[in-house]
């Protein structure tokens, strides 16, 4: 074995000392504080479950997999929430809804080496499962938004949208799924030439076409859901979708939340889960989310405990990255440390016990 591999971490991952480490519990404690405030509860998940719990077309490309000695096919979690939708299927099963429950730790997953993406990734996050839908997604956005304001982010922004709408747009039109997708991303990448190019090659009808190239451009305040609401009038689930953003929307403004909250309905991508509201943060400085979410109904179901659910997550190394670029993001100094030193070992020790029990920082020195 070289000699530098003993000493190097492979690509990925990450190895925090000191004040980094420190900064990033400060951060930590701070979101976690706000997540026990709205009264939701920890869970730590395994670190590694059966594979086919974390099967998709999102994960499954991303997914650390391997054979466990009876045989089972087993991987290291990717993520936190299907997971969590299993456990509340499972163990939770008897737990009146709504279940509220928050997480805190690492996901592993495969990124190609030349992507620049780290594959080691420490998520704080949480789901609501169960309960009514758009209170449950007008909570987990006011929530969001506070946690930001706790860690000491500034200038950040959350983007919402519904996947309902592009989907109910595309409803009644016979697109294959490969097709689908592609346009989805065009979408999303708010290349219209890239839409237009997309919606020719599937033959979307002219009118849904037209609508669907509006998306890319649909974002701002509210205002831009009543300009959605006549233009998708053709469309009822389309339609349904738009209200349902007008609801929580307002709900977030007549709770102050208003210059939080941006609306793009070109938000349309996502982990293949996604049902209904989606949503990213971004801030100043940062040129990429540092978390989001969205509901995802569908999920629970294939647990075997059909449930309405939403959560949301933000990436504790972006977010530690995001504070240090505005300047935020120095952890509180360690209280200094007193030296304990002069006797020989029995007394030293005792006497270092005694100022830890006053609650003192000690360094035991060497003899001498």
């Amino acid at each position: 074995m070289a000699a530098h591999t003993l000493i190097e971490v492979p690509s990925g991952v990450q190895c925090f000392v000191g004040e980094e480490a420190r900064r990033r519990r400060e951060i930590e404690s701070r979101v976690l504080g706000v997540f026990e405030g709205w009264a939701y509860e920890e869970i730590i998940p395994p670190l590694f479950d059966y594979a086919d719990v974390f099967s998709g077309p999102a994960l499954t490309a991303k997914t650390y997999s391997f054979v466990s000695r009876d045989g089972s096919l087993l991987a290291l979690r990717p993520d936190f929430t299907s997971l969590i939708a299993k456990i509340a299927a499972g163990r939770l099963a008897d737990r009146p809804a709504p279940l509220r429950l928050y997480y805190s730790g690492e996901v592993l997953r495969y990124e190609p080496p030349k992507a620049g993406r780290q594959g080691e990734l420490y998520q704080m996050g949480l789901e609501r499962l169960g309960g009514d839908r758009l209170r449950g997604d007008a909570e987990v956005l006011a929530i969001a938004a506070e946690s930001l304001e706790a860690a000491g982010a500034g200038d950040f922004v959350l983007a919402v949208g519904h996947v309902g709408v592009f989907a109910g747009l595309l409803r009644d039109c016979e697109v294959e799924p490969t097709s689908v997708e592609s346009l989805r991303e065009r979408v999303e990448a708010k290349d219209e030439g890239g839409v237009r190019e997309a919606l020719e090659r599937a033959r979307v009808p002219p009118p849904v076409a037209d609508a669907v190239r509006r998306l890319s451009r649909l974002s701002g305040g509210r205002e831009v859901l009543e300009e959605a609401s006549r233009a998708f009038a053709f469309s009822e689930p389309a339609r349904t979708a738009v209200a349902e953003l007008q609801a929580v929307a307002a709900a977030l403004a007549a709770a102050g939340l208003e210059p939080r909250v941006s609306i793009d309905l070109g938000e349309v991508r996502g982990l293949d889960y996604y049902t209904g509201l989606v949503f990213r943060a971004f801030a100043r400085g940062l040129g990429f989310e540092v978390g989001g979410g969205g509901r995802y109904d569908a999920l629970l179901s294939r647990f075997g405990r059909p449930l309405p659910a939403v959560g949301f997550m933000l990436g504790l190394d972006r977010l530690a990255l995001l504070l240090e670029k505005q300047g935020r993001g120095a952890a509180r100094p360690a209280a200094a440390a007193e030296t304990v030193a002069g006797g020989d070992l029995a007394d030293d020790l005792r006497r270092a016990r005694e100022r830890r029990s006053a609650g003192a920082r000690i360094r035991l020195a060497d003899g001498r």
